[in-house]
């Protein structure tokens, strides 16, 4: 916590969130992974402090990554609206759904919420 609180001096978090296109390469790098039999599992980490641009994009690339090797671990930071993240964590019970209908095979998203460091 103490380096990402010093890291917060060097640069300026700004919009848009774009979660998306992430997935989207981690999706593909642990297809990859699938074709070679590589037997390996990847773990996306995305640290944000902001309301997602691109819900139903990141939706939709969360659906498609679901029968991947791949997890994303959403850590939240500062005191922004988090309840699209809570959203995409789906610990509700219910799987995200696609914008064509489908349901992810299994939940890949887990997130963390962070106190604000900035005021420490």
């Amino acid at each position: 916590m103490a380096a990402y609180a010093n890291a917060l001096h060097n640069v300026s978090l700004a919009g848009p969130t774009l979660f998306g296109q992430v997935v989207d390469r981690a999706a593909k790098i642990a297809g990859q992974s699938l074709l070679h039999h590589s037997n390996k599992y990847y773990v996306l980490l995305i640290i944000t402090d902001g309301v997602l641009t691109d819900l139903q994009e990141t939706k939709d690339a969360l659906v498609k990554a679901s029968d991947l090797p791949l997890s994303v671990l959403v850590v939240g930071v500062g005191g922004a609206d988090f309840t699209q993240m809570e959203i995409l964590d789906a610990d509700n019970g219910r799987r995200l759904e696609s914008s064509t209908g489908r349901v992810a095979t299994r939940d890949i998203v887990q997130f963390v919420p962070m106190r604000d460091v900035q005021s420490e």
